[in-house]
């Protein structure tokens, strides 16, 4: 059955972002878009390293050197991580982006994004993957970017509709839907 376009009206999002919510919407489309990570199995493995290194190099003194090897990895994780968290607070104080009134619009065609300076208009070809947090619904690009619509804005059955519509829209795309 062929889809008629101009039978189906766009769903448009005007979206004024809660403090840090363009912030938790990115971390979640890259959570969406990035595989699982192993840095907790890297970890593991470094730790191990540490203490076979300890029980073989230093028999007499194992026990300590364990403690001071492994601290000091954990000590070096620890700061690298707050450095980051660091330089990304101050990314995130100096963007006007992040709260500004934005707009989403979905339609048959794709999904068109904009503010008071940037347009963007997105085919559903160049979308990996669709789903859905506790607080978002997103719409993945292969690189890592791309558009999330806060569930807080839906009224009544407006997440049906929407989910209905994406998987009417784009069939292709995998989806995680709840």
């Amino acid at each position: 059955m062929a889809t008629n376009i101009e039978n189906y009206r766009a769903l448009r999002f005007q979206i004024e972002p809660t403090p840090d919510e363009t912030q938790r919407a990115c971390a979640a489309i890259l959570r969406a878009s990035l595989p699982p990570s192993r840095a907790n199995a890297l970890m593991i493995a470094l730790y191990a390293a540490i203490i076979a290194a300890a029980w073989i190099f230093t028999p007499a003194t194992r026990a300590s050197a364990v403690v001071i090897g492994v601290g000091a990895a954990l000590a070096t994780m620890s700061l690298l991580q707050a450095e980051s968290r660091r330089r990304v607070r101050h990314l995130r104080e100096n963007d006007p982006h992040a709260r500004e009134t934005h707009y989403v619009e979905l339609d048959p065609v794709g999904i068109h994004t904009w503010c008071a300076h940037i347009d963007a208009k997105y085919p559903w070809r160049d979308f990996s993957k669709a789903c859905e947090t506790t607080e978002f619904f997103l719409f993945v690009r292969p690189s890592g970017a791309g558009a999330a619509v806060p569930k807080r804005l839906l009224l009544n059955g407006q997440d049906v509709e929407l989910r209905d519509r994406i998987r009417e829209w784009a069939p292709e795309l995998e989806s995680g839907f709840a």
